[in-house]
């Protein structure tokens, strides 16, 4: 007939780590990874999924900003061909171009600005 097993009854020296425990260095090692992993959950990885807007924010900044060249350009182009202004009033066309461009950058502001107080 065989023993039954029966769990070890040996004891440990004072300050020694059970079995399954983990040592100070291993510990703290454990915690510089967690502490690195949390720290790329929360920055590194909401950086990457926000770029792709980011990026279309940015295109589409500069294509408006084309856009808005070329309309004051012509709003200039066709107030000096249609006014046929001379003389002392050739600054017309360039007022007519400057008003353009302020209400433009005025719609923006208000759109911009619009946000806020909600």
């Amino acid at each position: 007939m065989a023993a039954p097993d029966r769990p070890s009854t040996a004891t440990r020296p004072p300050g020694a780590a059970p079995s399954g425990d983990k040592s100070l260095p291993d510990l703290g090692k454990e915690l510089i990874d967690l502490t690195v992993t949390y720290a790329k959950q929360e920055t590194i990885d909401p950086l990457r999924t926000i770029g792709k807007r980011v990026g279309l924010g940015v295109l589409g900044s500069a294509i408006a900003s084309v856009g808005l060249i070329f309309l004051v350009v012509g709003v200039l182009r066709l107030v000096q061909v249609e006014a046929r202004l001379g003389g002392t009033m050739s600054w017309v066309p360039y007022l007519a171009a400057f008003l353009v461009a302020g209400a433009v950058a005025a719609l923006a502001l208000k759109q911009i600005g619009g946000g806020r107080g909600r």
